[in-house]
């Protein structure tokens, strides 16, 4: 057992993808999410391997490339490569589904960092329909 005081884990190679991702922490008693966009890439079979061997293998893997922010700079802040993702069905679907996460944040009292990236993206204000967001969002 991984855990040996319980929990649990997964195993799994995260699939080819736009995504959005995110970072939340609490820094000087506050709520804080760092956000942006990015895309998780297939790479070989022998390279997954090689980094899972690496780490840890039972735990999932994703190969990331996040948009106008290093790995050196993501470790920098954060000291941990763990974020959290959220896939879309396109790009355009991507920048609409982190205009919301960013709203929302917000909407929340959150104060959130948005990592510029290249890509051009309409922020979308409260008053769009979530819901129509949300089914842009790729859930499978």
């Amino acid at each position: 057992m991984y855990f040996p005081y319980g929990g649990a884990t997964c195993a799994g190679v995260s699939k080819p993808g736009e995504i959005v991702w995110s970072r939340i922490y609490v820094q000087n008693d506050r709520l804080h999410m760092d956000v942006g966009r990015g895309k998780v890439v297939k790479l070989p079979e022998a390279e997954t391997q090689k980094r899972l061997n690496a780490t840890t293998p039972v735990w999932p893997i994703t190969h990331g490339v996040t948009y106008g922010v290093s790995r050196d700079q993501m470790m920098a802040r954060h000291k941990a490569n763990h974020i959290q993702i959220a896939y879309a069905k396109s790009s355009n679907a991507a920048n609409r589904c982190l205009a919301a996460k960013s709203e929302m944040a917000q909407s929340l009292g959150s104060k959130f960092t948005f990592v510029e990236h290249k890509i051009v993206w309409f922020r979308f204000f409260v008053q769009e329909t979530l819901w129509v967001l949300i089914q842009e969002c790729d859930t499978t």
